[in-house]
Parts: C-alpha cells; structure tokens; sequence
C-alpha cells in the first residue's frame, strides 16, 4: 500500500514537472514571438521615418515650401511599445498626407529617380507595417490567451510575465486634407 501510494505521489510530482517545463518553454516561445514581431513595426517605422527624412531632403534642395518635419531617426529605436509605435505611425501618416498635397501640386518630383525611389520605399513600409501589425497582434493576442489560462496564470504570475499592449493604430486610406 505504501509503495502504490508512494508510486501515485512521484507519479503527480513529475506530471507537474513536466507541466511547469511544457507552459514556461511556451509562455517564452510567444513571448519571443510577440517580441519579434514587435521589432518588425519598429524597422518599417524606422524605415518610413528614414524615407520620409531623404524626401524632405529632396524637397528643400529643391526649394519646394512645405511644412513636413523631417523625423528625428534616431528617436525610433526597436523595442518600442505599441501605444509609441502607434503615435509614431499616425504622425508619419499625417506628413505622408501632406506629402501626397505637394507631390499633386509638384507631379515633375515623381519623374526624379531618387525622389521616386524614397516614395516606393516609403510606401512599402506602410504596407509592410501594416502585414507586421496584424502579425504582432496575433502573437501578442496568442501571448495573452496563454497566460490568462491556467496553468499558464500561475507559471505566468510566478515570471512577473505582463500582459502584451495591442498595436492599436488604424490604417486608414490617406486623404488630403
């Protein structure tokens, strides 16, 4: 009797173990999945914020008056939250409508090569932002779900693991104001 009993204990204490290794290796695996996903958004904002910043380099050598602040590169590092990605997205979409309005009243600027290049590129990265959004948010939503349930709450709570923020920003089609 005491060996069964013995036998049922260390049968529970290795099922727990397993348990315990099985949800942290997940709980890590999405949180470095939602992590990378994160970063994702973070080069293609850089990215536009680089195109952005050649573009309006083009603009002053040419002398064409516009009111678009060129971004400060710098300020757009990885490991970004997703309520900063989101501010940072809607103020370059704000300048990339102004820059629609000066491309219509300028149509010679898509004929320049350089220019032209910047725009495609500063486009793509829009386009890109946008798949890489709807991919962070899937792996954070997966994140979310896996350490709300349990076992994943305890192992979670035991970790300080915190809930991922949602890339919140609505790609909406640009109009000219």
């Amino acid at each position: 009797m005491v060996n069964i009993a013995f036998a049922v204990i260390m049968f529970i204490i290795v099922a727990i173990g397993f348990t315990y290794i099985f949800m942290i290796n997940k709980i890590n695996k999405l949180d470095t999945q939602a992590r990378d996903k994160g970063v994702e958004i973070d080069s293609a904002l850089w990215d536009r914020s680089f195109r952005l910043s050649e573009i309006v380099k083009i603009l002053d050598a040419k002398e064409i008056s516009h009111e678009i602040e060129a971004p400060e590169i710098s300020a757009f590092s990885l490991g970004m939250s997703p309520t900063v990605q989101s501010l940072n997205a809607e103020k370059l979409d704000k300048m990339n409508v102004q820059l629609n309005t000066i491309i219509k009243d300028n149509p010679g600027l898509k004929d320049e090569e350089t220019f032209a290049t910047n725009l495609a590129k500063f486009n793509l990265a829009r386009q890109e932002m946008f798949k890489y959004s709807l991919a962070y948010n899937k792996a954070a939503a997966q994140y979310n779900n896996c350490i709300s349930d349990f076992p994943g709450s305890v192992i979670a709570s035991i970790h300080k693991k915190k809930h991922k923020e949602i890339f919140n920003y609505v790609f909406a089609e640009l109009k000219e104001e």
